[in-house]
């Protein structure tokens, strides 16, 4: 939708809408390869550590990413939210993807190092992993870029090169 009011605003809506069925086009490819999932994989996103430990609930962005690549989020709540570390150790997750990386130094070895956090298949796993911030989290183009790199660190059997 945000494409398509791009278009309209700067008279590009043929553009506009190219570039929406290609995008349409590469989200159906992934649905498809998301198809030989034997085993769904369990995952957190780990948004910002910085005043608490924000994570994307359902109904954001990173949670339909998910959902298209037939993943499932540990976090049952909506929207953006604060969790305790506690209620993540207990939920367990297969895969653990941080977005703060390029502010965050070290963002994937903090992870790993939390106190409690070494029994998370995640952790123990060696399944933390970093993605550009801008990938998965603005309203726009590269979402579908976003899509492959959440698709390659969760199922890289699948989707690796």
């Amino acid at each position: 939708e945000s494409i398509e009011t791009i278009g309209e605003a700067t008279g590009k809506v043929e553009e506009a809408k190219t570039l929406i069925n290609e995008m349409d086009e590469k989200v159906a490819e992934i649905k498809e390869k998301a198809k030989n999932v034997t085993e769904t994989k369990k995952v957190l996103f780990e948004i910002d550590p910085t005043s608490g430990l924000y994570v994307a609930g359902k109904n954001t962005f990173l949670d339909e990413m998910l959902s298209i690549i037939n993943a499932e989020n540990i976090i049952d709540e909506e929207g953006w939210l604060m969790v305790d570390q506690e209620s993540i150790i207990s939920k367990n997750p297969d895969v653990i993807i941080t977005t703060y990386g390029s502010y965050v130094e070290g963002a994937v070895e903090q992870v790993k190092e939390r106190d409690g956090w070494q029994d998370i298949t995640a952790v123990k796993d060696d399944a933390v992993y970093d993605i550009e911030s801008d990938l998965v989290t603005l309203p726009g183009p590269r979402l579908v870029e976003g899509v492959e790199e959440v698709a390659k660190v969760v199922y890289p059997e699948i989707f690796g090169e």
